[in-house]
């Protein structure tokens, strides 16, 4: 297996430019953390992002950071801090920036912060064949060609090595808190609390327990926890907290993600195990199986999109649009040497 360790965005290009010249098979790394999501696919070669990892343009008052795809999310974090900003994604430290856009990491707080692509203003990525491209933009909306961003969150590397992004950065929230109650009907609660709290961040249930996230100011996050008071009594309030405080299904070897309207999530965890979170209206399951494959097939086969993110399992079934696909591969990939098989429908 080669290692390949470009330090510019160049040195990207260049790569696989001859990687793709002589066919050989590449899968592009950052921290590793995400690399459990796909299907399972057989490379040459691994090429290795994380010396990209420049802050290239910063102004805070324009809430807008431009950064190498390498760079890591804790280091990121840390800097953002200092301004009392924040970049709306959820991800181990170690995980770099462009790693956590391919792999369209979901974050718990999802239901305010919306999809990590919602995030990405800007995107250069170095197609298969070695082109530099460049999609999206920093302050006015790009409305010709390929929406790059929208196209490379979620793609796994399939389509290019994402080098360089532009983020839109949020306020850091003055005030985090966790309510969080024990409960034998945590969906029927959690709904209650969905309807009853203006404007939560997430509402988390779990097979035993629901966990209320409010950020924000002070005063306005005191408001919410009052309100909560209203639909139950009872609960254990924990302030600045990473959120989740539990996360039962990651104690298990395989975790699946399924997606599904938001009404339908008490159908879904009766096929999630007995380890499982739901974000509650949104429409994400996490599911914390064992290896043997057999609940995940059981899943499967209620909520067809439940891809793998950690363990064994790949992504299943293929969604909607393969021949559209194929031919963005085709497009931006010619030789097919980017991590071939990996994304949906085995593209």
């Amino acid at each position: 297996m080669d290692l390949i360790h470009p330090p510019m965005k160049v040195d990207v290009a260049a790569a696989l430019r001859e990687c793709s010249r002589d066919g050989k098979r590449v899968l592009v790394i950052g921290g590793r953390t995400h690399v459990d999501k796909g299907n399972p696919c057989e490379v040459d070669a691994e090429l290795w992002m994380t010396q990209l990892n420049r802050l290239v343009a910063y102004e805070p008052a324009e809430m807008v950071a431009v950064v190498e795809a390498g760079m890591r999310f804790g280091a990121l974090d840390r800097l953002l801090a200092e301004n009392q900003q924040e970049w709306s994604a959820a991800a181990p430290e170690e995980a770099t920036v462009g790693g956590i856009i391919a792999a369209a990491v979901n974050s718990p707080r999802r239901l305010t912060v919306g999809p990590v692509r919602d995030s990405v203003l800007e995107v250069e990525l170095v197609t298969g064949d070695g082109r530099l491209v460049r999609g999206g933009a920093r302050t006015v909306k790009n409305a010709t060609g390929y929406d790059l961003p929208r196209l490379v969150a979620g793609s796994l590397g399939t389509l290019g090595a994402i080098v360089q992004v532009a983020l839109r950065l949020r306020p850091r929230p003055k005030a985090r808190r966790t309510l969080v109650w024990q409960t034998d009907q945590p969906i029927d609660l959690g709904l209650r609390l969905l309807d009853g709290v203006p404007l939560p961040t997430a509402v988390l249930a779990t097979p035993h327990s629901v966990e209320l996230r409010l950020e924000g100011w002070p005063e306005a996050v005191a408001a919410q926890a009052d309100a909560a008071l209203e639909v139950a009594a009872g609960f254990e309030d924990i302030e600045h907290a990473p959120f989740p405080v539990s996360a039962p299904w990651l104690d298990e070897p395989v975790v699946a993600e399924a997606s599904t309207h938001p009404s339908g999530i008490s159908a879904a965890v009766g096929h999630a195990g007995d380890r499982w979170g739901a974000l509650l209206g949104v429409g994400i399951v996490w599911a914390g199986l064992p290896a043997d494959g057999e609940a995940l097939a059981r899943l499967r086969a209620a909520v067809p999109l439940a891809p793998v993110i950690k363990g064994p399992g790949g992504l299943g079934s293929a969604p909607p649009a393969r021949a559209i696909r194929r031919r963005l591969k085709a497009s931006f990939d010619p030789a097919g040497i980017l991590a071939p098989g990996r994304f949906w429908g085995n593209v």
